[in-house]
């Protein structure tokens, strides 16, 4: 039984009459029995729904029972009333309640109202264990990659004792050639042998393949574990690190490229050019993508979206870095500007940018939102009652507001995070105001980039990564009062607010100082595999989007309704574009937009 559990098995189809088969992952049931001669009504408050009012969930007659299906995801707070309200204050005191229950995968569950009218929870079946899955899949991942290291350490050794053979044969040759030709060679001319080229960093890569690679698992399900997805609205969870960190990785790479090109005497109008074909492609595949699904309804086409981000982003950034680089970088003769260089030229960006939070923030703040609190960040919906009515329209507070004003409500996303928690209305987490912060973030990575670029020695590139990332990390934690919800500015993905912005690229500093010294710097690591997925960034997360709901890369066998079998499929969609990543890289295929 202990084994079954494990592996999200309920050891049976029905129980007490319950059908266990019809449960999906991270549900469970819930009984409610009343001994009471008056119906009473069963008020339910998901802790994931913060700031919410109780909502009524299911009627229970005299002396009757009624059954409902919970999900398991966040604990609840049960209220029993003779109300018909469909809200109820938190504090409101009626027949009984129980706080914080917390209820199990596939479990069972009974709540008792006496005569008394005093309220009992009881477990009347054991959930499964629901980590189970994760377990094994790390197990499996981590034989797979030992078994891989030794033997890839072992052919290494072959191959080592192999050239070692090989030179010195090659040697003997030598010697005998030298002796019978009298030939010096130490006295050749070496004046017109080439520098060996600058290495790439492999660990930019390896940064980007990891960012591509959780996206690409996270948008495949996660194997439907709540913290691995997106946050509902306020908050951090595994899903909302990936896209940031793709934008700052951009940003690290621009003052290389902008570099290259004006030491090459590329003219600025050229470069110019060159940022804003790209980043009009990046835009229109984009929009070809929010096609996927057969959404094609003209009059609600969704306009914003993950590329098209990045278009903005990369054309802004990009285009303020080249109009204040100059051709030959500024030298500085005191100690304190030696040490301060890769921030010293970047002080007119940081002024522009700085600009732009500004912009961001007083709109936030000050932008009148009709029937709506000005300066409201949160969910809106029932979050937010005004005269007893739900908020829908409040969502995002200004954010929202700006995207009806400029795209409309037709071609925003219509399924937020916050719609089946909070009741909320149609919002973009790619919207129009949200790509100001982004747009900071990119030039975040851009600071990265130049760091890199200035300063040559690991230790001066370590240090100022890690000090940006403590300094992003305490004025992240700041604003947002180091709280999920009570802060002045809540860390949101959806909102993309500052804190936001901060607390990611805190990670991204750290993420890449880790990466730069395990493969750069020791060379314990290659980066592989996502090295190798990092070098075609652009087709992995074009392709997934694409094949997201074909086989070979999803599939279903059963009910699929245990985080094992999704997980499985998850890892098996996801193993796939890693496997076609080494492939790709294999033939030396690599794929830019």
């Amino acid at each position: 039984m202990m084994g079954s559990a494990f592996l999200e098995d309920p050891g049976v189809d029905e129980y007490l009459g319950f059908d266990l088969s019809a449960l999906k992952v991270d549900q469970a049931y819930l009984s409610i029995n009343s001994q009471t001669d008056h119906d009473v009504t069963l008020y339910t408050l998901s802790h994931a729904c913060y700031g919410c009012p109780f909502q009524p969930e299911v009627k229970v007659v005299s002396g009757g029972t009624a059954n409902t299906t919970l999900s398991t995801h966040h604990p609840w707070s049960f209220l029993l009333s003779t109300s018909t309200d469909p809200f109820l204050p938190h504090d409101t005191e009626d027949v009984c309640r129980v706080e914080g229950s917390r209820l199990g995968e596939f479990g069972v569950y009974q709540l008792n109202l006496t005569r008394q009218l005093q309220c009992h929870f009881h477990t009347l079946k054991d959930p499964v264990f629901e980590y189970g899955a994760i377990v094994i899949a790390f197990a499996v991942y981590a034989s797979v990659g030992l078994g891989a290291w030794a033997v890839l350490a072992l052919y290494k050794h072959l191959l080592k004792n192999y050239q070692r053979r090989r030179d010195s044969d090659t040697q003997v040759t030598a010697i005998h050639l030298d002796t019978s030709t009298n030939t010096v060679n130490s006295n050749q001319d070496n004046s017109t042998v080439k520098p060996s080229a600058k290495p790439r960093l492999r660990s930019l890569d390896t940064f980007r393949g990891i960012s591509i690679v959780v996206m690409i698992f996270v948008n495949y399900g996660a194997g439907q574990y709540w913290f691995l997805e997106h946050a509902t609205w306020h908050g951090l969870q595994v899903a909302d690190l990936v896209f940031p960190w793709f934008l700052w990785i951009m940003g690290v790479c621009i003052p290389m490229g902008l570099r290259s090109a004006l030491r090459k005497n590329i003219p600025k109008t050229t470069i110019f050019f060159r940022i804003f074909k790209r980043s009009i492609k990046l835009f229109l595949l984009g929009i070809i993508l929010n096609s996927l699904g057969g959404w094609i309804w003209l009059d609600r086409y969704r306009v914003p979206g993950v590329l098209q981000r990045f278009a903005i982003c990369y054309l802004v950034t990009a285009t303020v870095a080249l109009a204040f680089t100059p051709k030959e970088p500024p030298q500085y003769q005191s100690d304190v500007g030696i040490a301060m260089s890769d921030v010293l030229q970047l002080l007119p960006q940081w002024i522009f940018h700085l600009l732009l939070l500004a912009t961001h923030t007083l709109i936030t703040f000050l932008l009148p939102v009709p029937g709506c609190p000005t300066g409201y960040q949160g969910p809106g919906g029932v979050s937010l009652l005004q005269n007893g009515t739900s908020s829908p329209h409040c969502i995002g507070g200004a954010a929202g507001e700006v995207d009806r004003w400029i795209l409309t409500s037709s071609h925003i996303y219509q399924n937020p995070t916050a719609k089946a928690v909070y009741g909320s209305a149609a919002f973009d987490p790619e919207g129009v105001l949200g790509s100001l912060t982004s747009i900071f973030q990119v030039f975040l990575g851009l600071q990265a980039g130049l760091t890199l670029q200035v300063h040559t020695s690991h230790r001066g590139r370590l240090v100022r990564w890690m000090a940006w990332g403590l300094l992003l990390g305490a004025v992240g934690a700041a604003l947002c009062g180091a709280s999920q919800n009570d802060g002045a500015i809540p860390v949101n993905k959806n909102l993309w607010s500052l804190s936001f912005v901060m607390v990611t690229s805190c990670f991204a500093f750290i993420l890449l100082s880790l990466c730069y010294l395990l493969v750069d710097v020791w060379g314990g690591w290659s980066g592989a595999p996502f090295f190798q997925a990092g070098m075609n960034s652009i087709v992995l997360y074009v392709g997934h989007n694409v094949t997201g709901n074909m086989f070979p890369w999803s599939y279903s066998v059963g009910l699929m309704n245990t985080h094992l079998a999704l997980l499985v499929e998850c890892l098996w969609g996801t193993s796939l574009w890693v496997i076609i990543a080494l492939y790709l890289h294999y033939k030396k295929k690599f794929y830019t937009v």
